[in-house]
């Protein structure tokens, strides 16, 4: 392992230049293409060790991801030009040239398939009684019939991999065009979207093309194809073949009405799906709180109850589904059936010659009719659904897009003494929203999608008439209370938020500092870098500017080490410090900072704000947004914002003399606006040290490939979820049960033509019959056959038959009239069971495999609900929510589907192969050589196949998790001009995908030809054979006809089986991950068997003893043997440098985490009782609030258990009452994803209303006033002493002012507990860990502390003396500015 940071950025500069291998594909010649030759080396290679991403090739140029999007950007613009614009239509003339090669291929291998049942009909005559073909003339067809065979081989793969290819361009042009899009789209059309509708799209919608595409061109061939076919058969059977076109005119049309339904059924279940998936996310990066509130009931009620709707609409698709697998498994039947009833009832000639090319027409038409036509249109207009929905995204506004673009962003300006000026500037938010929301609510109708913001009341907000002039260089500080407008001013400079009126004019390039840090997945460098050069004195100057040194030194691999999804390894001031050291790494003219100061500490907070912003940026313009006074004396100037304008300006001293309290005007880490249009979410994080999480990061770098064959296991499990005992032997029964009847009717057709054919030929010679009796060759039954009647018929049934050669004489023992009815009768009956049978399969499968999704996600979803919460904190939101969507959409849709289609071919094939080999028994010699080649084939294949496809799924993971990243983060990419780069990222990621997905398909094709060779080997040695032991078996045409054609049908379903029982493998990965998740490690039980008693606890006594905690068995302790006492009522504050496990504790009290020692409050070991038992009786106020979609009166009362005068009661206590009245719905009204349409400060306001709905006795304040402005802060403050005065209360907290206040401190270093006592006396000790603290927060921020915790005592031993009551005292000091008690923040 390299040692030093140089040896790893040495590593990591080999890896990164580290280029792929060239792919050998446009280097070969044109037989290697078409055998797929080139990739015998990685098969080899596969076969010998698992495949990773390195050893797959590099993308081809025609498949790079710029070149195609380019190409149908070029198209899409010209479309957006029209009045009604398409993206499908955009498509198509983009890739037409791609879709002509295999257009052409296709017309002839349907040609060739065409001509195949002629020839059968020919070969079939030569086996007639009255044949006068040569055997030289048979053996001729027969070759013929088998070089059509093999071209057809070479043909149709090509077709399908070369729609496939031009499928996956099309998702590669698509994906990226949306990705462009992204990086353009104005902050009003980001606010309607969201990235789970992005990823959504890219993950779901895009991948329509690969089902459209395969079967697009049978739109315009399939209706040239009826005619033709329609003609030959009239040809053969005459009139009778009107009747065919009768039952396609009639099933067709049912058909594309199922399809129809089945469209509109799939558009409810996307929608049903969107909501449950828009949830679990929710739920999944809440899990701490739901489990911190017991919320895990009701939300698991929210899932059940869109899981059962979301499944309602499943079943009724599969019915839908398993109705038109049935018109198509039996339609074939139905076309014969009705063809032959209606010749035979008029009385038609036919003969085995006649029947059999019929029956292979026949087979045509059920292939290109009710499979491939009925699919091209399904699928297609599914595509155009989801393409549509796509559209609706690309055509949103763009930053640039409504107005003329000197009215719509900054125009900057080259020759001024001004970095910025703002004249008369108006500009809001919701500016678009009424002039739009008439036309979009009828686009959504049609696309059936809703955008993000379409049904939520958005209160208008923004800037008004801002003035305003900054000079070159100049610090000024930005201030204001909650939603005054601070983050809108910067965001109006960036662009972001398009001026009404007036103007904006910058002298220079800018840069951001978020206001809630981002940070991207990636190592902590190049979160720095952020795609610039290296510069190692100017990065090294930069890391200790902004305090990183430390939290370097500490991480594992240094400044390479990986922070994962959102930085979930780094806590929140080691991100807001990145975020900060990329702005500076920039080296931008212009920096707008949106309080980065919020998140660190004071002496962090000190150190930024003179080593970076005053001395490092101090030839920079810098607009500071921030709260804290302590920085405003050397700010240039001072702004100060109310209600979206400027209140007033001018430095510390005017705005002093002015009589301007600041305190009234400062804010905390302050949140984004009402607007909320930088919609980052943190992260809830345990404190820890830097090691641990660095070994955090290790896990988190990539998601495990799992290696080897899907096991035995996981089927048998699969089957277990969907009742197998009783779904096996039905379905296997009935299965069997249908193939017997159909190849029992094959069977009646077989004889009925032989008959028809003994019948003709008798009236031609009955002359001579008797003159030649002694030439006659008897053949009892059916032609020496008798063990397959004796597996279809009872012999004692059968009409005794004789029958002559070509030089005998006929003998009929019974009457003719009879012998047709009975045959032609058993044939209807057969076939009509066979009908009714198919239905009753498919809709019985489909039933059990929905009971299998419904049982599969639901164990998934409370094993995941009940893991500890170290799961949730060591894998991304993205990973977990993987299983709930794609994985769990796979079980309900794809994995039914082909697992049916395995069974059914199964069961299919046997019978087929097992009648031909009875047939003629010499047939059993190639069958069983033919099954050997190909299992050897499959084994040797799909050690390949099985990676490729896993490295596939692999590489698709990054690219949606670079596309959240974006999300996230577009404000600072676009400010800082990294457009381009972020787009040549995603293309290099989409690149990966897109020479993976070329490879697995490239493989698959691989492995198709050779078996399909096979197939068509064993098919020309049938014909073969047949001539050659023609004699020595008596084979008749009728029987040779059933057998050549079992072997013309088992071709393609031969080799689709053998492919679909790989697909079978790898769709069951999506239950292998499912089923990965629900062996999670458990929290303890929720409920003990001696649960306390209701009104526990009374008094809030807490005992800490030798109390100890570890995230893992093998971890370090975050805390050492705690051992403390907490008296009723009091008011405790937990103090402590980064890393010393004040949260941890309170982890450890709520057993988020299980400690061990003894908790004991009111005299109960609460370790050894139920979770909820214990959760339900402590209220929390987090540090990050934290809101789930759906109503407000959710939000607050899940479980219903408060009336509305409650909820009103406590919303008027924290001052939301008149926000929440005056928006649509009152309670009932709507909270956006994340709580966006609330800004950070009402967000914790409503997480004290929860706190004080419950009102238990014991308080946990995390940090809660962390993110509030001053007002806010003093608001929460208030409440907590007035609503929780009689209360125990732990305070959280790393800003020293906030606790001073508190009865006793406990003072954490390195997870011990160090100190213990009242604030001024542990100010009384120089030696004490919470004196130097109080220290290291300089000079006056010192005297100042000391002073309150001065003030304290006397209030303490005043109320002691009995001179002032502890209420009357607390309310007197509130209203002094000097003490300002904040008792609740980290």
């Amino acid at each position: 392992m390299p040692e030093t940071n140089e040896d790893l950025q040495k590593e990591a500069g080999e890896t990164v230049n580290k280029r792929p291998l060239r792919c050998p594909y446009n280097d070969t010649n044109w037989i290697s293409r078409l055998s797929f030759w080139w990739l015998n080396s990685l098969f080899k290679l596969g076969f010998t060790r698992q495949l990773k991403v390195d050893d797959l090739y590099d993308v081809l140029p025609q498949d790079e991801s710029k070149h195609l999007a380019d190409k149908l950007e070029k198209f899409w613009s010209m479309e957006r030009l029209k009045k009604r614009p398409s993206l499908f239509r955009a498509v198509l003339l983009a890739f037409k040239k791609e879709c002509l090669l295999p257009g052409i291929c296709l017309i002839f291998s349907e040609a060739i398939r065409v001509l195949q049942p002629y020839f059968v009909g020919e070969i079939i005559s030569y086996f007639s009684i009255d044949t006068q073909m040569s055997r030289q003339d048979v053996y001729m067809y027969a070759i013929a019939l088998g070089v059509m065979g093999m071209i057809q081989l070479c043909i149709m793969p090509l077709y399908f991999y070369s729609m496939h290819r031009v499928a996956m361009q099309m998702k590669a042009a698509v994906g990226a065009i949306i990705y462009r899009k992204i990086l353009k789209m104005s902050s009003y059309s980001l606010h309607r979207t969201s990235s789970g509708q992005i990823v959504n799209m890219l993950s779901t919608d895009v991948n329509k093309f690969d089902y459209a595409t395969e079967t697009f061109h049978f739109i315009w061939i399939a209706p040239i194809e009826i005619a033709i076919v329609l003609y030959l058969i009239y040809r053969r059977v005459g009139i009778a073949a009107l009747f065919t076109l009768a039952v396609i005119l009639s099933v067709v049309p049912l058909q594309f009405l199922l399809g129809y339904l089945f469209g509109k059924l799939r558009t409810r279940i996307g929608g049903k799906k969107d909501k449950r998936t828009l949830l679990m996310n929710e739920i999944i990066a809440g899990m701490r709180v739901i489990k911190m509130y017991c919320w895990e009931k009701p939300f698991s009620h929210l899932i059940t109850q869109l899981r059962r709707q979301e499944l309602r609409q499943v079943w009724n698709a599969s019915m839908l589904k398993s109705l038109n697998s049935s018109i198509f498994l039996a339609s074939g039947r139905l076309l014969a059936l009705v063809v032959f009833a209606a010749a035979w009832k008029m009385g038609l000639p036919l003969t085995a010659r006649t029947v059999f090319s019929s029956v292979g027409w026949i087979e045509i038409l059920r292939i290109s009719v009710f499979l491939f036509l009925f699919y091209a249109i399904e699928d297609n207009t599914q595509l155009v659904a989801s393409l549509k929905r796509i559209q609706r995204v690309l055509l949103l506004d763009d930053m640039d897009g409504t107005k003329n673009k000197e009215d719509r962003g900054p125009v900057r300006i080259s020759d001024s003494n001004v970095a910025v000026e703002m004249n008369n500037m108006t500009a809001f938010w919701d500016s678009h929203q009424h002039s739009h929301q008439s036309s979009d609510k009828e686009q959504n109708d049609q696309a059936g999608i809703a955008l993000m913001g379409d049904d939520l009341h958005v209160t208008s907000f923004g800037l008004k008439s801002i003035s305003l002039q900054v000079r070159k260089g100049e610090l000024l500080a930005v201030i204001g209370p909650v939603g005054a407008g601070k983050s809108s001013l910067l965001m109006s400079l960036l662009g972001e938020l398009p001026p009404l009126e007036g103007g904006v004019t910058l002298n220079g390039c800018l840069g951001y500092v978020s206001q809630q840090p981002w940070v991207f997945s990636g190592t902590l460098r190049e979160n720095i870098l952020f795609g610039s050069p290296y510069d190692k004195s100017k990065y090294d100057q930069i890391v200790q500017c902004c305090a990183l040194i430390k939290d370097i030194e500490q991480l594992r691999y240094g400044d390479l080490t990986l922070v994962g999804e959102r930085g979930l390894c780094l806590s929140g001031g080691q991100k807001a410090r990145v975020t900060l050291a990329r702005c500076l790494y920039q080296d931008a003219d212009i920096l707008l900072l949106d309080d980065p100061l919020s998140a660190v500490d004071t002496e962090v907070g000190r150190h930024l704000f003179s080593r970076c912003i005053c001395d490092y940026l101090k030839d920079k313009t810098r607009i500071l947004v921030t709260h804290q006074l302590q920085y405003l004396k050397k700010a240039d100037r001072i702004l100060i914002l109310k209600e979206g304008v400027i209140g007033d300006i001018g430095t510390f001293d005017e705005l002093s003399a002015r009589g301007i309290e600041f305190y009234e005007l400062l804010e905390d880490p302050d949140h984004k606006e009402q607007d909320s249009h930088d919609s980052d979410v943190k992260e809830d994080l345990i404190e820890s040290d830097g090691q641990i999480k660095a070994e955090e990061s290790e896990q988190l770098a990539e998601e495990d490939q799992s290696e080897g064959r899907v096991g035995i296991s996981i089927y048998r499990q699969y089957l277990a979820s969907c009742s197998g005992y009783i779904t096996i032997p039905a379905v296997l029964l009935i299965g069997f049960t249908i193939h017997g009847a159909y190849i029992a009717a094959d069977w009646c057709l077989a004889r009925w033509a032989e008959f028809h054919e003994l019948q003709t030929f008798s009236n031609l010679s009955s002359s001579s019959t008797s003159s030649n009796c002694e030439n006659c060759s008897t053949i009892p039954g059916p032609l020496n056959t008798s063990s397959l009647v004796s597996l279809t018929f009872p012999m004692t049934v059968m009409p005794n038959i004789t029958m002559p050669t070509q030089n005998g004489s006929l003998h009929l023992s019974q009457e003719s009239g009879f012998l047709s009815d009975y045959y032609m009768t058993l044939y209807t009956v057969l076939s009509t069971s066979y009908l009714g049978l198919v239905f009753f399969l498919t809709a019985l499968f489909y039933s059990f495999a929905t009971l299998a999704s419904r049982r599969l996600h639901d164990k998934m979803f409370w094993i995941v609900l009940g893991a500890k919460s170290r799961f949730f904190d060591s894998n991304p939101v993205g990973r977990i929510l993987n299983r709930f969507s794609r994985d769990i959409g796979f079980i309900d849709e794809i994995l039914p589907r082909i697992f049916f289609v395995v069974v059914e071919l199964t069961i299919r094939l046997i019978g087929l192969i097992l009648t031909t080999c009875i047939i003629n028994p010499w047939l059993l010699i190639p069958v069983l050589i033919m099954t050997v080649f190909i299992v050897v084939l499959r084994y040797y294949a799909m050690h390949t196949l099985r990676e490729t496809k896993r490295i596939e799924a692999i590489a698709r993971s990054p690219m949606y998790s670079h596309v959240s990243d974006t999300l996230v983060g577009i404000h600072t990419i676009r400010a800082l001009g990294k457009r381009d780069q972020f787009i040549r990222e995603f293309d290099t990621l989409q690149n990966t995908h897109t020479s993976a997905w070329f490879i697995f398909l490239s493989s698959y094709r691989w492995f198709s030809l050779r078996s399909l060779f096979a197939v068509y080997i064993y098919f020309n040695i049938v014909i073969h054979i047949s001539i050659i032991v023609k004699h020595g078996f008596g084979l008749t045409s009728g029987l040779l006809g059933l057998s050549i054609n079992y072997c013309l049908i088992i071709a393609d379903p031969f080799e689709f089986l053998v492919r679909m029982t790989a697909e079978l493998e790898n769709a069951m990965t999506s239950v292998e991950r499912v089923l990965s998740y629900t062996s999670l490690e458990q929290e303890a039980a929720k409920n003990s068997p001696h649960s306390p008693h209701a009104d526990w606890p009374q008094s809030g006594e807490i005992t800490l003893s030798n109390l100890s905690l570890s995230y893992t068995s093998d971890g370090p302790q975050v805390l050492k043997n705690i051992s403390c006492s907490i008296k009723s009522k009091e008011k405790i504050g937990i103090v402590g440098r980064t890393g010393a496990g004040k949260s941890s504790l309170m982890v450890a009290i709520l057993r988020i985490a299980e400690p061990s020692g003894d908790l004991i409050i009111d005299n109960i070991n609460v370790l050894k009782i139920g979770l909820h038992e214990l959760r339900k009786k402590i209220s929390v106020i987090p540090q990050d609030p934290v809101l789930f979609s759906g109503t407000l009166r959710r939000n607050l009362d899940p479980f219903d258990e408060y009336t509305d005068d409650q909820l009103w009661k406590v919303l008027s206590q924290v001052q939301l009452s008149d926000k929440v009245s005056n928006s649509q719905g009152g309670l009932s009204m709507e909270v956006s994803e994340g709580g966006q349409n609330f800004s950070v400060g009402q967000r914790q306001l409503l997480c004290l209303a929860r706190a004080m709905l419950r009102f238990n006795k014991i308080l946990i304040l995390d940090e809660a006033t962390a993110n509030v402005d001053h007002t806010t802060d003093e608001l929460i403050q208030q409440t907590v002493r007035d609503h929780f005065r009689h209360c125990t209360v732990l305070t959280i907290a790393h800003r020293l002012r906030t606790v001073m206040d508190s009865d006793r401190l406990m003072v954490l270093e390195h997870g011990q507990l160090v100190e213990m006592d009242k604030p001024d006396m542990l100010l009384q000790n120089p030696e004490g860990y919470f004196y130097k603290l109080v220290q290291q927060t300089g000079n006056s921020e010192a005297h100042k502390l000391q002073a309150l915790a001065r003030k304290e005592r006397n209030k303490i031993e005043d109320a002691e003396d009995g001179r002032q009551q502890p209420d009357s005292v607390t309310e007197k000091h509130n209203g002094d500015d000097n003490s300002i008690d904040v008792r609740i923040i980290i």
